[in-house]
């Protein structure tokens, strides 16, 4: 009678459910290193993926994603996220590349590209970005 209980005239039999646990494959997840960087207005996130099997944190795949978040407006809601993982556009932005600023301006504002291309030098003496 220990797995039942009465309440309100009404018989209720005790649950002894387990929670549900989805088996991960370790083959099936990606290991990554992160490095963010943020202002009053911006926040920058680049992310390298590590190789499968790596020994070490410096064993990674070449060229990052970075996020570039702008978070002019007020209201959290309102924030906007742009990504890219196109090395030669870091670079282009890095040094003024006519092909590469238009996007970079129309994402960034004057302070924003500035600091986004501290965040890019800073990521290439790191090494997650090489000059080609």
């Amino acid at each position: 009678m220990k797995e039942r209980i009465q309440v309100d005239g009404v018989w209720y039999v005790r649950e002894t459910s387990t929670p549900s646990i989805v088996e991960i494959n370790p083959r099936d997840v990606t290991n990554a290193l992160s490095c963010t960087w943020e202002s009053d207005n911006w926040c920058f996130e680049a992310i390298v993926i590590l190789r499968e099997g790596a020994k070490d944190l410096t064993d990674t795949y070449p060229d990052p994603s970075i996020t570039i978040t702008d978070k002019r407006p007020v209201n959290r809601d309102d924030w906007k996220e742009d990504s890219s993982d196109n090395p030669n556009w870091f670079i282009g932005v890095l040094e003024g590349n006519p092909e590469s600023m238009p996007e970079a301006e129309e994402m960034l504002d004057k302070q924003g590209i500035a600091e986004f291309r501290g965040f890019i030098s800073y990521l290439i003496e790191k090494g997650w970005i090489v000059r080609k």
